[in-house]
């Protein structure tokens, strides 16, 4: 969402649908290749989807509402608050002895699970993202995944919630017309090729990548996305 927003300069409610349809690309390659390699639990995820759903598409609804009746500004003070916590909770996961082989942490805990998996669909609706990152933060922390089942767990879930966000914004928002036009028809190729990237780029890490290489690399990306919201605060303050 921050790159066709600040990059290609998509007004917000048009980024948030397309990086919604990206993001659901990225799940489907990268669900592919974990669930090739054996990662993913499909009936953790099938539960975890009665929240997630709901969840999508009340934050939909709730983006819309602050869209239109306050400020976009709020979305991104939203999602800086939710960025910085995954952030956070990655590096702490990182930092830990426990988790430097990658394996279990922890036991089921489902109240906070299903809490967690609640509220990653909301931030796929409200955000446009696909929620992974809580996902993978919750099934770590909370589900008594390894690390790379979390990882393809969380990408089964993106792959049955996101379309759930994409109808409620297309519905609610009415921006499919803006997005066909801005996107062209170059633009069709693209969700295609960041499907085939992304199942490429998750075997590789499966195979070849560290569990704290991968974090890392986690970290910095959202990293950047964190540094872009701040600006933007800090200018509409002062």
């Amino acid at each position: 969402m921050p790159v066709l927003h600040y990059i290609m300069d998509w007004e917000i409610k048009t980024a948030i649908l397309g990086s919604l349809i990206l993001v659901w690309s990225v799940a489907l390659g990268s669900q592919f290749a974990h669930n090739k390699g054996g990662y993913g639990d499909i009936e953790i995820a099938k539960r975890g989807m009665i929240f997630g759903v709901p969840g999508a598409i009340f934050g939909a609804i709730l983006g819309f509402l602050l869209i239109e009746h306050i400020s976009d500004i709020t979305i991104k003070i939203i999602a800086l608050v939710i960025v910085s916590w995954i952030c956070y909770k990655a590096a702490l996961r990182m930092s830990s002895k426990e988790d430097i082989t990658g394996e279990a942490i922890g036991e089921m805990n489902e109240k906070y699970w299903l809490t967690g998996i609640f509220f990653g669909g909301m931030s796929s609706g409200l955000l446009g993202i696909g929620g992974g990152g809580i996902f993978v933060t919750m099934n770590r922390n909370y589900g008594g995944l390894s690390s790379k089942s979390s990882a393809g767990t969380a990408f089964m879930l993106a792959v049955m919630v996101v379309p759930t966000a994409i109808i409620s914004h297309i519905i609610i928002d009415g921006t499919l017309s803006t997005l066909i036009e801005g996107a062209t028809i170059i633009g069709a190729i693209v969700p295609l090729l960041v499907m085939t990237l992304s199942f490429t780029g998750a075997k590789y890490a499966i195979k070849y990548l560290p569990v704290k290489v991968i974090t890392s690399l986690f970290i910095l990306i959202i990293s950047i996305s964190m540094i872009k919201y701040i600006q933007e605060i800090l200018a509409m303050i002062f």
